[in-house]
């Protein structure tokens, strides 16, 4: 039996493509780091059916459409702050609140993931289209929360995410995602 390991929040990854309008391939992750939550709502959406067969309705699920509030402490100078400050600034709307997320979480993949041709020690990672809603800027306290939604299909893959430092002395994470189940 293996052994059990506990979840640790910093071995799990949350990044947004801060740089929305680069091409595949050309995105710039930015490791979402300054915030103190991290909840993924599910919503799912179920639908009733009173089957004539059954004495009871019966409840299926049709689909999830996630959603995670994220507090964000103002740092100058994040790039996932500089990004989120632009979109309420410019109470960014359509397409401009549009970007990408790249969930990688502590699980393992599994051999075989991305179709056997993810990198070994690769972790299990999803990649979804997201819009970005501004829900408030609290001043006083440095705060700004922001809204992600999950847009359409998720890409269910691997990655490997590598860590240094840029030339400042701050941690940077680069992630490298590869699509497959």
């Amino acid at each position: 039996m293996a052994q059990y390991e506990k979840l640790k929040k910093h071995l799990s990854y949350l990044f947004l493509n801060t740089a929305p309008e680069s091409g595949a391939g050309s995105e710039c992750w930015s490791r979402v780091g300054k915030s103190t939550e991290w909840t993924d709502t599910m919503n799912a959406k179920t639908a009733t059916y009173d089957y004539i067969e059954d004495s009871a309705p019966t409840d299926e699920l049709e689909t999830y459409k996630p959603t995670t509030s994220m507090p964000l402490t103002a740092y100058i100078g994040d790039p996932v702050y500089e990004f989120v400050f632009d979109l309420y600034q410019k109470q960014g709307t359509g397409s401009q609140a549009v970007t990408q997320a790249l969930r990688v979480y502590q699980n393992k993949a599994s051999a075989g993931t991305a179709g056997g041709t993810g990198p070994a020690g690769a972790n299990k990672a999803q990649l979804t289209q997201v819009l970005i809603t501004i829900e408030n800027f609290a001043f006083a306290t440095g705060i700004i929360t922001f809204l992600i939604s999950q847009r359409g299909t998720p890409v269910i893959g691997s990655a490997v995410v590598a860590e240094s430092t840029d030339i400042s002395g701050n941690r940077i994470w680069t992630p490298v995602f590869t699509a497959g189940s």
